[in-house]
């Protein structure tokens, strides 16, 4: 669940007078390339913009036949906060505030994030909700031969984490948008192999978000369906911070 975030994981429908100068474009040779034309087609200069990003939506659990709410909150330049209201759990909450990573869970309790959690989660509050991947690789490498993801051509990139786990990552070879994501993630109880897909593309003031992503790990599928995306809204400090109890 708190794998959404990476919704830094983002998104629309993208006019085709928009992507004809793109296709005119020489191809990219190499990764550096394909990521600064993957950042001009998120619009990613656009979303440095923005002060704060809200968004909110549901993720279902399919197999378990379960539904939540989650809305999530990033303040640049490193701060968010995702609350997820879990069908008979309860209330999941998880916020970085700048130096403290934190977790509040009904299950486990209050906890500080360390090691590979705790980067994770500051990588992802210093991405924001832009879907910026430049910031999340390390050493990208373009493989030779595209793959299909959904019917759709997609360039793969190779590389690192900034915590050093394996990471492949697909952008569609025409759009330039992020397709899908193969990674290690970090948990409490160590590593899982996650699989996003992005989808259902959407311009938000100038910025394209994925309004559905689809995941699964560890035999557990989850569907975030993004309601509303809004922008420069006012979100105080204090909610970013780790709570007393």
């Amino acid at each position: 669940m708190r794998h959404f975030r990476f919704y830094a994981l983002m998104i629309g429908v993208v006019s085709l007078w928009t992507l004809q100068p793109m296709a005119q474009q020489a191809k990219p040779q190499n990764a550096q390339q394909l990521l600064e034309r993957a950042a001009q087609a998120m619009g990613t200069a656009q979303y440095a913009k923005f002060r704060t990003v809200q968004v909110v939506g549901t993720v279902q659990y399919p197999q378990q036949g379960m539904q939540a709410r989650i809305e999530i909150f990033y303040k640049a330049p490193n701060k968010t906060l995702s609350k997820i209201n879990l069908q008979g759990v309860g209330e999941i909450l998880q916020g970085f505030d700048g130096k403290v990573g934190w977790e509040k869970n009904p299950l486990t309790g209050l906890r500080e994030l360390q090691g590979a959690e705790l980067a994770q989660l500051r990588l992802s509050a210093e991405a924001g909700a832009s879907n910026d991947i430049r910031k999340i690789l390390r050493n990208p490498k373009l493989e030779a031969k595209q793959e299909k993801v959904g019917g759709r051509s997609a360039y793969v990139i190779t590389a690192r984490t900034p915590w050093g786990a394996p990471i492949k990552v697909y952008l569609d070879s025409q759009r330039y948008l992020l397709l899908r994501t193969d990674m290690e993630a970090a948990v409490p109880q160590g590593k899982l192999n996650l699989t996003s897909f992005y989808e259902d593309y959407r311009k938000v003031d100038g910025v394209m978000y994925p309004f559905r992503i689809r995941q699964s790990t560890a035999g557990i599928e989850a569907v975030l369906k993004v309601e509303r995306v809004r922008h420069n809204a006012p979100i105080s400090d204090a909610i970013f911070r780790k709570p007393k109890n």
